[in-house]
């Protein structure tokens, strides 16, 4: 069974599939260097859980794979016998096939990476809490023999109760183990990778430590003080010259934390404190404020976090010749930010799009010196996510996309001033959407993705829009005499299918369809069993378009009945930290749906080229951006 969005992967699981008999995946909840986090179903104490697999299939040959598969199982052994208060719980670890998965508690809280985006920094005694708890779960995991190489407020989660929990072992390895990867990678995320592994060659390797991820702790610490990371840049490239060469910029509100703060950010991994002594460093700070929880030292308002100029966020250089003393080898210098995890292959492109900064100025008009750049002017393509089996929308054929969301999508790169030749489509889906946004894989979704402040705060995502309002629908067996809902009220046999989660599975309960409701995983499946004449499913519900045009394809076996009500507003979404990228796309619809000038505009045309016909009446009128 193969899931969309794993492409690469070559595990070869999806949504349904059993792993050992037990846990059934049931939606992904993000994508990780190791491979894919699945939300499951542990089918024998009905329970959710979280399953992760350990391994990245077809990454090495069969022999090296089977010695990974042998490491790998003690490492998530290891890992299970941790059982601290900071860590999270692992209920179980399992050999399937060529993958070891770890089953982990499922958590639906915060992360501390959450929690920075709303307040922007933390209190000195804040931060120092919540740096003691996760000191004291780094501790067990080392004790355990394990290494977690990716410590970073993301992987910081938080119980109801406040208490901070470490989290994603899916990259750790054994203290001393030989890493199993490819030729001129470095394993974690760029602005939290300590500067001993920055000079790795395969030659030379320069594994992970307890001071490596002690390290990583010390950036987290800054981070929550300072209200900012101290080692960035506008491309990959120049994080890593900020982590291996630059000093961490000066503090201004870390106050007694400071000390700790840069003893962890030395250079010299030998130079660093140790887990003991960090603790007593923290507890001096816990202890001397007590239960006291003041507020930081005022600070000037910080603007909403834009995307990078070319050149913005480069470390500070003295002479001019400090960068070109960094010896380090090519392979590393070249690496650029991929996605997950953060596995930096040389050759590729950063996790924005970007290559060094080049392109710069094509694409878009010039703007005024001291203005902010375009997102044209800092990147040389344009990556739009879109769904591949949506007929009239979106459809995949060969390598070429066509319908309303894909035209749709070359008019606003062209509003943002990508040429056609510039503009890249990926396939998408439901379950994948906002993670190929916040890895960067996608800087614009258009896939039928609806707008909701509920999805936006979760998700991270931004939208602009609507650019199209949608209505209820349900695509009905063509041979039933089903003319409308009530018909289907009134045969108890009936099942109507819709996708697990979606806003439809409590729409057909309000209408008196509880008991003949079925779900899938995705709409896709529910088709299937719609056109599977040995199935009970005889509707599906969905939107309106896409029942439409799912009917239009299926015209010999299935009709649409008449929009229900319920009006659903798509949205492009963005990543919610690319501000700048937002408010482009909003300009961009407003043109697109202008109609000042007597004619009709962009938008009707489009949707009069893909939508008329399978819609059967003319466009109903530009939708309202409010979300701009």
């Amino acid at each position: 069974m193969h899931s969309e969005g794993m492409t690469g992967q070559g595990s070869g699981h999806g949504p349904d599939t059993v792993i050992a008999g037990r846990y059934r995946l049931l939606s992904q909840l993000g994508r990780g260097g190791m491979g894919v986090v699945w939300e499951a179903l542990d089918t024998s104490l009905d329970r959710k859980v979280a399953v992760k697999g350990l391994l990245y299939p077809g990454a090495v040959t069969p022999v090296a794979q089977a010695q990974w598969v042998n490491r790998a199982r003690r490492e998530a052994q290891a890992i299970a016998r941790i059982g601290h208060q900071n860590v999270v719980a692992v209920h179980d670890v399992i050999e399937d096939g060529n993958q070891v998965w770890i089953v982990m508690e499922l958590l639906n809280s915060r992360s501390l990476a959450d929690l920075l985006r709303e307040q922007q920094q933390l209190s000195v005694p804040h931060a120092a809490r919540i740096g003691l708890q996760v000191l004291r779960g780094l501790t067990a995991v080392h004790e355990a023999g394990v290494l977690h190489r990716d410590v970073k407020p993301h992987n910081i989660l938080f119980r109801p109760d406040g208490r901070a929990l470490l989290m994603d072992f899916g990259i750790a390895t054994f203290e001393g183990a030989v890493q199993v990867t490819r030729s001129h990678e470095i394993i974690g995320t760029p602005q939290y990778l300590a500067p001993e592994l920055l000079s790795r060659t395969p030659e030379h390797p320069h594994t992970a430590t307890a001071a490596s991820d002690l390290w990583a702790l010390g950036v987290t610490l800054y981070e929550m003080v300072e209200g900012r990371r101290p080692f960035d840049g506008a491309t990959s490239y120049e994080v890593l010259i900020a982590v291996r060469e630059s000093p961490a910029p000066p503090m201004k509100y870390a106050g007694p934390l400071a000390a700790l703060i840069d003893a962890l950010l030395r250079k010299d991994p030998a130079q660093r404190p140790d887990a003991t002594e960090a603790e007593r460093m923290l507890q001096d700070v816990t202890r001397d404020f007590g239960a006291l929880d003041t507020p930081a030292a005022a600070r000037p308002a910080r603007p909403a976090r834009q995307e990078p100029a070319t050149g913005a966020g480069r470390p500070e250089t003295t002479g001019g010749g400090r960068r070109d003393r960094w010896k380090v080898p090519a392979a590393v210098l070249c690496t650029a930010l991929l996605a997950g995890t953060a596995w930096f292959v040389w050759g590729q492109r950063d996790g924005t799009g970007a290559q060094g900064g080049e392109g710069a100025g094509k694409g878009g008009a010039s703007h005024a010196a001291g203005a902010e750049p375009r997102y044209s002017d800092t990147h040389d393509i344009l990556r739009i996510g879109v769904k591949r089996d949506q007929p009239g929308l979106s459809v995949k054929s060969g390598d070429t996309y066509k319908g309303f969301e894909v035209d749709l999508a070359k008019a606003v790169a062209r509003e943002l001033g990508f040429d056609e030749g510039q503009v890249r489509f990926v396939s998408v889906n439901s379950g994948n959407r906002s993670d190929y946004l916040r890895t960067g894989r996608a800087d614009l979704v258009l896939a039928t993705y609806s707008i909701s402040d509920e999805r936006e705060r979760e998700e991270k995502v931004a939208f602009a829009g609507p650019y199209y309002q949608a209505l209820k629908g349900l695509l009905v067996r063509k041979n039933r005499p089903y003319n409308d809902l009530s018909d289907l009220q009134r045969d108890p046999g009936a099942e109507v299918c819709t996708a697990r989660d979606s806003v439809y599975e409590s729409w057909i309960k309000t209408e008196g369809l509880a008991g003949q409701q079925v779900l899938r995983s995705g709409f896709e499946d529910c088709v299937k069993a719609l056109l599977d004449p040995r199935t009970d499913v005889y509707a599906v519900a969905t939107d309106d378009v896409i029942v439409a045009g799912l009917a239009d394809k299926y015209h010999q076996k299935t009709k649409a009945l008449e929009s229900l009500g319920g009006a659903e507003g798509y949205g492009v979404a963005t990543d919610a930290e690319r501000t700048g990228l937002h408010t482009e796309v909003c300009a961009a619809l407003a043109k697109i749906m202008d109609t000042s000038a007597g004619k009709a505009s962009t938008w009707a045309r489009i949707y009069d080229r893909h939508l008329k016909p399978i819609m059967k009446q003319p466009a109903p009128g530009e939708p309202q951006p409010t979300h701009c």
